[in-house]
């Protein structure tokens, strides 16, 4: 869904959004969304290249010295880099949920009352269904990226017969590109405001809103002399 906010807010106008019913309700913007992408998308692929490489290296190990079979080896190569990166999103995900940014903070409101100051825990399961729903949202974009965007670039680049290593940089970098830019726009348009099961996920204020003490009323009576 597109939101009729502004793409880009200044700093002061991330802590003074505009509100709805709630008082401390933020609409969220595309200045939001690239605040937890990032906060979600370095350490994700930072720790899953880790572990990706070290379990490949071990398993070479294994192999080498006759400790597992090759087929063992074989459907092992091939499946842990896709296990490892979706355990590695879930916990970065449960942990991005926790966080507080600068001006704002995630929250997880009742999906039947999100207006309500009352908020849900974030636990293990939610950020399964949160993690899931960026998941196949993502492969599906990413689907129709390949067929729109991927494939008639790389052709066109091919035109020129480049060099194998030109043609494997750019490659690679058109595709962590196009894969930022999904995912952005996923957790940007499917994930904030969104339901999922019992919960909502809200941008609320990272300090509570300070509530003005009302006057004292006047003392009635005549004045004292």
């Amino acid at each position: 869904m597109f939101r009729d906010s502004p793409l880009f807010v200044t700093a002061p106008s991330l802590a003074a959004a505009p509100a709805s019913s709630s008082s401390d309700y933020i609409t969220p913007t595309l200045n939001h969304g690239l605040r937890i992408w990032w906060a979600y998308y370095w350490p994700t692929m930072l720790a899953s290249n880790i572990l990706v490489y070290c379990t490949a290296y071990w398993l070479r190990v294994f192999a080498a010295n006759r400790v597992i079979s090759p087929a063992v080896f074989f459907y092992t190569a091939r499946l842990q880099g896709y296990v490892l990166t979706a355990l590695v999103g879930i916990f970065a995900l449960y942990y991005v949920l926790h966080r507080s940014f600068l001006h704002f903070r995630i929250e997880l409101r009742p999906r039947n009352a999100p207006d309500s100051p009352a908020k849900l825990p974030v636990t293990i399961a939610r950020s399964m269904r949160v993690w899931w729903t960026f998941t196949w949202r993502t492969l599906a974009y990413l689907a129709i990226a390949f067929v729109i965007v991927l494939m008639p670039v790389s052709w066109f680049v091919n035109l020129f017969a480049p060099g194998p290593i030109f043609s494997s940089l750019f490659g690679l970098l058109l595709g962590l590109i196009v894969n930022g830019a999904i995912s952005l726009f996923v957790i940007y348009s499917n994930i904030l405001d969104e339901d999922f099961g019992d919960f909502t996920v809200r941008l609320v204020p990272r300090e509570p809103a300070a509530t003005i003490p009302s006057p004292a009323p006047a003392a009635s009576g005549p004045a004292a002399s």
